[in-house]
């Protein structure tokens, strides 16, 4: 409710009321419609919700997502939701800190997550590159790497790793995906298309424009749904290693915050709050 009392404050200020009455009405239209548009932007209306998230004060906790179902996306009243944001809720209130919500491109999620402390990254593949990049909490789920062709693309058949360069795969830019492909040695020139997210990759795989997509087995179906693609027109040539997403903190955390966030974590992890919160995601494959 603040950025409206705020509003109120400006509109009923002597300022605009020693204005001219034509001249007062322009300015309080257009100061209206500029407020209408900033909240309607995702990541201002969710940082107004995500206050009340925990306790303390401060500027809290900023939690650093892309829309990737089932772990995260905006639900019908642009709301955070999903089995990562339901995990950084819980996480936030145990470890009583206040904490906010943004929702925004990859890309952006990784700046932000090396850019400034208190950056709470809940779902983050672990790899041997970030290692040294995030203080990782813990593992949320198993994943696994899949490469997927289109059924009626008979013509593309990889049979091994090797076989991949004669194709070309689309992977999204600093998405697990990506990391695989390159870590098999494939030239990102040469063998891959970097696209921004996943509604690009889909469209031009499904152009024809790319050969393969490179994708977690658990997240394919629910984000060809979401971008209005029929999971059934796919199927997979090749399985990847498997690997843990993760929640990883940015290194500029202080020390208080991200110890009681560690405890926090591990407290949900070892009385039975993460695996219930789980349960009601069945297609992520969790850890045994």
């Amino acid at each position: 409710m603040r950025p409206y009392k705020d509003l109120q404050s400006i509109l009923n200020s002597r300022l605009v009321s020693s204005l001219p009455p034509a001249d007062s009405r322009v300015l309080r239209r257009r100061l209206l419609a500029a407020a209408a548009l900033l909240l309607t932007r995702p990541s201002l209306a969710q940082d107004g919700g995500a206050a009340e998230e925990g306790g303390g004060g401060g500027e809290g906790v900023l939690v650093m997502m892309e829309e990737l179902q089932p772990f995260s996306f905006l639900d019908e009243q642009r709301q955070p939701a999903g089995y990562a944001v339901e995990l950084a809720r819980e996480l936030l209130t145990r470890a009583d800190l206040p904490g906010s919500f943004e929702i925004g491109s990859w890309t952006r999620v990784l700046a932000k997550g090396r850019g400034r402390g208190a950056v709470l990254i809940p779902a983050i593949v672990r790899l041997p590159e970030r290692e040294k990049e995030y203080y990782w909490l813990g593992s949320i789920a198993r994943r696994r790497g899949m490469v997927y062709r289109l059924k009626r693309r008979r013509e593309v058949k990889p049979r091994n790793f090797e076989e991949l360069r004669h194709y070309r795969t689309a992977v999204v830019i600093g998405d697990a995906s990506e990391r695989e492909m390159l870590r098999l040695g494939l030239d990102p020139s040469q063998h891959l298309d970097r696209c921004a997210d996943y509604a690009v990759a889909l469209r031009r795989l499904f152009a024809g424009r790319v050969d393969l997509l490179s994708i977690s087995q658990g997240v394919a179906p629910t984000v060809l749904k979401q971008h209005g693609y029929p999971f059934e027109a796919m199927e997979p040539v090749l399985k990847l290693p498997e690997s843990l997403p993760s929640m990883a903190l940015s290194l500029a955390t202080d020390a208080p915050t991200r110890q009681k966030l560690q405890r926090a974590f591990d407290a949900m992890k070892r009385d039975g709050r993460m695996a219930e919160i789980a349960a009601r995601y069945p297609t992520l494959p969790q850890e045994p």
